[in-house]
């Protein structure tokens, strides 16, 4: 079952505008076919044009097979940020990938959160990412939006919004460059106690999938993964097993802060064998390219020296530790967060707002110094786009 309720005008209208070929006729009323038979039937309503749906493409061509081989180093969590006034400088906006090569760190890749609540006046379009795409930097779509909610009933009940966000997140990303889609970051969160976990849900694999078809029918240039956190032994295979099949990588994540003295050690060796051994175990699940899709370290300091800390975890993980990733099958680490945002709420409560490499107006921490450190000595392995495609 998926996308039931979709046989709107605008959709018949985008559906019609990528179709490649219709569906076959359509069956009794009621027959609720997947997005994945090729066609979309819904109970009472006329069957609507459907594309051939694209499913590997991606790996048949040279550069897309470089990426997921190469080597990718970049930060989140938007792509503009926008420095507020000081005594001495005007306000100001730049593109974050911009800010870091200005300031020696020449990533080739920028992470995009992109929650249910995105809006087109949130400053990110079609045209940045081509821009970014040809000055040699791989968008990394982070796709949060069932977030702090998610449970099998509220992904029931949000399925079909989602897919209509899924398609709004096609049409920004069909460019003829490799675009990452992250789906569902920390999905397998055992937070709440209260409902029913979507890791132990065998369900999730089928919603996903559809999804997965939904993005690569509208932009074949798409390469999909999706997300757990890495919260400990969870039996990832029955929520996801299905989903890595589909997907062209699988990812993951590793958060760390002072607010949460029982969930984290403060050692940074802990964090950086934690981050291998759930890479080593994803890749001995799945046999997929892995993306370590977000590290966070917030500089909140409630006890030690969290800074420092900060900068220790970025040299250990991303530069002591290189070898050891790769080997795992990781093809790429993004910072969470370069700069501190005031606004920011979640998990962490006040170390939330202190993730950032920077403070919000761009004055570095240590860990700045250090992920600068780590890209350069990696610059000749980094992936590197074709120019001008």
């Amino acid at each position: 079952m998926g996308l039931r309720a979709l046989a709107l005008p605008a959709i018949a209208v985008l559906f019609a505008f990528v179709a490649a070929s219709c569906c076959p006729a359509p069956g009794p009323a009621g027959g609720g076919a997947s997005f994945r038979d090729g066609c979309l039937l819904r109970d009472g309503y006329q069957q609507l044009p459907r594309p051939k749906l694209v499913q590997r493409r991606s790996f048949y061509r040279p550069e897309f097979r470089r990426l997921l081989s190469g080597w990718l180093m970049g930060l989140g969590d938007r792509y503009m940020h926008h420095f507020p006034a000081t005594e001495d400088k005007p306000a100001r906006s730049a593109p974050v990938h911009e800010w870091a090569r200005d300031n020696d760190a020449p990533v080739n890749a920028q992470a995009i959160w992109l929650t249910r609540d995105w809006q087109d006046s949130w400053g990110i379009d079609r045209g940045d990412l081509i821009r970014m795409s040809k000055d040699g930097v791989v968008p990394v779509l982070m796709l949060y939006y069932f977030g702090d909610e998610i449970s099998p009933q509220y992904v029931l009940e949000h399925r079909d919004n989602w897919y209509l966000f899924l398609m709004k997140v096609a049409a920004l990303a069909a460019i003829d460059h490799p675009v990452l889609v992250v789906i569902e970051p920390e999905y397998n969160d055992e937070t709440n106690d209260s409902r029913t976990l979507v890791v132990d849900w065998p369900g999730f694999n089928e919603v996903v999938i559809d999804g997965i078809y939904l993005l690569r029918s509208l932009a074949p240039n798409l390469l999909v993964g999706i997300c757990p956190g890495d919260f400990g032994v969870q039996d990832l295979e029955l929520s996801m097993g299905e989903i890595a099949q589909y997907s062209d990588f699988v990812a993951f994540q590793a958060m760390r802060a002072s607010t949460r003295p029982n969930n984290i050690s403060h050692e940074f060796e802990d964090v950086t064998e934690n981050a291998l051994a759930y890479s080593y175990r994803l890749q001995q699940l799945f046999d997929k390219p892995i993306l370590l899709a977000y590290t966070a370290v917030s500089t909140y300091d409630q006890s030690g020296d969290w800074a420092q800390f900060q900068a220790d975890v970025i040299t250990n993980l991303f530069d002591q530790n290189f070898a050891e990733l790769v080997e795992h099958g990781v093809f790429g680490v993004l910072y969470f967060m370069a700069f501190d945002d005031p606004q920011h709420v979640g998990y962490f409560g006040e170390a939330e707002k202190h993730f950032g490499l920077a403070d919000v107006n761009g004055a570095t921490k240590p860990g700045w110094d250090a992920f600068a450190e780590a890209v350069r000595k990696r610059e000749k392995v980094l992936y590197s786009p074709r120019e001008n495609r």
